[in-house]
C-alpha cells in the first residue's frame, strides 16, 4: 500500500476530485444526481483529500459547519462529500479522512460533532463500524405528479416529469397509498436514509 497523505483540497485539483467523486457514486447509492462540478457551500466548510505518493486524489471529504440542512443540529459540521476510490478501499483511509476533519474542526472552530447522512447500505454499516450514534431516518424517494400537480406547474409555465421527496418512516406506507411512486429507475427506487453523529 502506498503512503497516503491527508491535505486540503486545492482548486486546480477539480477535475482529479471530480473523477474520484465519480468513480465512488458508481458503486454508491448515496447520491442520485450525477456532479458536474465540485460543488460550494455557503457557511465555513474543511475540504480535503486523500493523495498517494504520486500526488494522486484518492479519496476527498467536505464539511460544512452548522449547514443550514440541520440548522437544528447547531455546533456540528454536516458531511456533504465522502469517499474513497475503488482501487484504495479497506486500507483506512476512510478513518484517516475523518480523523483528519475532526481534528481540524476542534483547531479551527471548537466544534467536536458532526453529522452523516446517507441511503447507500454499505456507507451506513460503515458509519455503524466506526461507532456512529443513529439520530434520524426517513425515506428518500421520486414521485410521478398527478394531473393535478401537473395542471398547477403548468399555471406557471412549468412541465414537471418527477418530484424528489421524502416522508418520515412511519408515513411511507400512506405516502404510497396517495402517490405514484417511481420503483423501476435503479438510481431513483425509494431509499431508506440514515442519520448518524460521530463525537470526537
Amino acid at each position: 500500500m502506498q503512503e497516503i497523505i491527508i491535505r486540503d483540497y486545492q482548486m486546480e485539483e477539480e477535475l482529479d476530485w471530480l473523477d474520484v467523486h465519480a468513480s465512488v457514486m458508481v458503486d454508491s447509492y448515496a447520491w442520485w444526481t450525477v456532479l458536474h462540478q465540485k460543488p460550494t457551500y455557503t457557511n465555513d466548510t474543511i475540504d480535503l483529500v486523500a493523495v498517494d505518493d504520486t500526488e494522486r486524489v484518492v479519496g476527498f471529504i467536505t464539511i460544512e459547519m452548522n449547514a443550514a440542512v440541520v440548522k437544528e443540529q447547531s455546533d456540528a459540521g454536516f458531511a456533504w462529500e465522502f469517499g474513497v476510490h475503488r482501487n484504495y478501499r479497506r486500507n483506512g483511509i476512510g478513518k484517516q479522512l475523518i480523523a483528519a476533519v475532526h481534528q481540524r474542526m476542534r483547531t479551527q472552530f471548537m466544534i467536536n460533532r458532526s453529522i452523516w447522512y446517507s441511503q447507500d447500505k454499505q456507507a451506513q454499516q460503515f458509519y455503524e463500524k466506526m461507532g456512529m450514534v443513529e439520530i434520524a431516518r426517513h425515506w428518500q424517494f421520486s414521485v410521478v405528479p398527478n394531473e393535478q400537480h401537473k395542471s398547477l406547474f403548468k399555471q406557471n409555465k412549468f412541465d414537471c416529469w418527477e418530484i424528489r421527496g421524502s416522508c418520515a418512516v412511519e408515513d411511507f406506507e400512506e405516502v404510497k397509498q396517495t402517490f405514484e411512486l417511481i420503483e423501476d429507475d435503479d438510481a431513483l427506487n425509494p431509499q431508506l436514509c440514515i442519520g448518524y453523529e460521530w463525537i470526537d
